[in-house]
C-alpha cells in the first residue's frame, strides 16, 4: 500500500479509522471524516451495532422505536431549556429550511438574518456569495439579509422586523475560540428587537462539544439544527426549538427518509456513546486540536511562513496569511488566490487528504502519534518558498 504520489483521481475504495484508500491503491491520512461526521473514526464500533437495523428495515414511513429515545437523549442531556420534541430530517439543508420555516410561522414575518461566510447548506437564498449560485431569483435573496460577521455594526442590521438570524457558533470559513463575546451580544441584541436566534450547529454540534458550540460558549438558541456527528455517518438532520415556537400549527416538515430507522438507529447509539463518554471523549479531541494549532503555529512564526493555523477544539484551518483575520472577508482579502487548493494538492500527493473546504476535522481515530506525523508532513510540504 503506497502512502504518497501523484494520484490521477481522487476516488475512494475504503475507510477505515482516520484513513482512506483510493482505487489507486494510495492510503491517506483523512482530516475530512466525512466533512466532520465521522467523529469517532471510519468503520468504527458502532458501525457493526447500526448495520443490525438494516435486517429490522431500513425505512417505515411511520415512527420507529429509535425516534423517542433520541428525543429525550437531546431533551435530558444536550438541551433541556428547548421541547423534547425534534423535528428529524435528512441532511443539515434541510434542517436549515425546516428552522426557517418554523421561524417564519412563529413570527408571521419573512426577512431573516444569515452571516457573511457562513455555510447553511444548500437552500436557495443562503448562495448569493457562492461562485454556484445560477437559478436562484432576486425575489428569493431579497427575504434573506447579508450580515457582517464578527462586526458589531451587524446589529444596526438586525431590526424588528425580521423572523431570525441563522448562525454558525463557529464558521468553517474562519474557526475561532474567541467569538463568544460576539455571540453574547448577538444573543442579547436579538431578544433586545425579538428577533429569533437560530444557531446552526450541523458541524459544531457534538463535535466542540457535547453541547456543541452553545455548551462551548455558554449561549443559548431559540432554535438549534443538528446534523453530521448526530447521524453516525448516516444521513440525518434535526431541528430543535423552544416549547412555544415548535408548537406552532400548520408547518410541514414530513419527508419520505425523515427519521427513518436506520438514521435514528445511529443517532441514538451515537448519543448513548457521548453521554457515557464510551468512543468520544472530548478532552482528547481538545488536546490534539491545540497540539496541531500550537505547534505549527509556532514553526510558521520561526520559518516566517505567511501561514497559521486557527480554530475551535478539534475543528481546524490553515489560513495562507500572518495577519490577524477577523472574519472570512480578511481571509479573502489577505489570502493569495488558489494558496489553499495548492497547498492541499501538495500535501494529497505526501499523503495527506484535505477537502476543498479546507478545514480539518479531527477524530477519535486522530491519536496524538497521528497528529504528529500530519505536523511533519505540513512541515515538510512548506519546504521551499510559501
Amino acid at each position: 500500500m503506497q502512502r504518497h504520489g501523484r494520484l490521477k483521481s481522487m476516488i475512494v475504495k475504503r475507510a477505515y479509522n482516520c484513513y482512506i484508500e483510493s482505487d489507486e491503491g494510495v492510503k491517506l491520512i483523512d482530516t475530512t471524516m466525512g466533512s466532520g461526521a465521522q467523529i469517532i473514526g471510519h468503520n468504527n464500533e458502532l458501525i457493526g451495532e447500526i448495520a443490525k437495523q438494516v435486517e429490522r428495515g431500513t425505512i417505515y414511513t411511520i415512527p420507529n422505536c429509535h425516534t423517542e429515545r433520541v428525543n429525550s437523549y437531546l431533551k435530558e442531556h444536550i438541551n433541556p431549556t428547548l421541547d423534547e420534541q425534534y423535528i428529524f430530517c435528512n441532511s443539515g439543508t434541510e434542517a436549515n429550511m425546516r428552522a426557517i420555516r418554523l421561524a417564519r410561522a412563529y413570527t408571521g414575518k419573512n426577512l431573516v438574518g444569515r452571516f457573511h461566510g457562513g455555510w447553511h447548506g444548500g437552500l436557495d437564498g443562503f448562495l448569493e456569495e457562492h461562485p454556484s449560485n445560477r437559478g436562484v431569483p432576486k425575489e428569493v435573496n431579497d427575504l434573506f439579509r447579508v450580515l457582517p460577521y464578527n462586526d458589531d455594526r451587524c446589529f444596526e442590521k438586525i431590526t424588528k422586523d425580521m423572523a431570525a438570524v441563522i448562525i454558525e457558533p463557529v464558521q468553517g470559513s474562519n474557526p475561532r475560540s474567541d467569538i463568544k463575546e460576539f455571540l453574547q451580544k448577538l444573543r442579547d441584541h436579538c431578544t433586545k428587537v425579538g428577533v429569533l436566534l437560530i444557531f446552526d450547529e450541523i458541524m459544531t454540534g457534538f463535535r466542540l462539544s457535547a453541547k456543541g458550540g452553545s455548551g462551548v460558549f455558554g449561549i443559548l438558541p431559540d432554535i438549534v439544527t443538528y446534523g453530521k456527528v448526530l447521524g453516525g455517518g448516516f444521513p440525518i438532520g434535526a431541528v430543535g426549538a423552544r416549547t412555544e415556537i415548535v408548537k406552532t400549527q400548520g408547518v410541514f416538515y414530513g419527508g419520505t427518509f425523515s427519521a427513518n430507522p436506520l438514521s435514528m438507529c445511529a443517532a441514538k447509539l451515537i448519543l448513548e456513546t457521548i453521554i457515557d463518554e464510551k468512543h468520544i471523549q472530548y478532552d482528547k479531541l481538545n488536546r490534539v486540536g491545540n497540539l496541531f494549532r500550537d505547534e505549527l503555529n509556532e514553526f510558521f512564526i520561526a520559518e516566517e511562513k505567511k501561514m497559521r493555523v486557527i480554530g475551535c477544539g478539534p475543528l481546524n484551518r490553515i489560513i495562507f496569511t500572518d495577519k490577524f483575520i477577523r472574519n472570512r472577508e480578511d481571509r479573502d482579502n489577505f489570502e493569495p488566490e488558489n494558496a489553499q487548493k495548492e497547498f492541499s494538492d501538495k500535501l494529497r500527493e505526501l499523503g495527506v487528504f484535505v477537502n476543498g473546504n479546507g478545514l480539518y476535522h479531527f477524530s477519535m481515530s486522530h491519536t496524538t502519534e497521528v497528529v504528529e506525523e500530519l505536523i511533519g508532513i505540513i512541515k515538510q510540504g512548506c519546504r521551499g518558498p510559501s
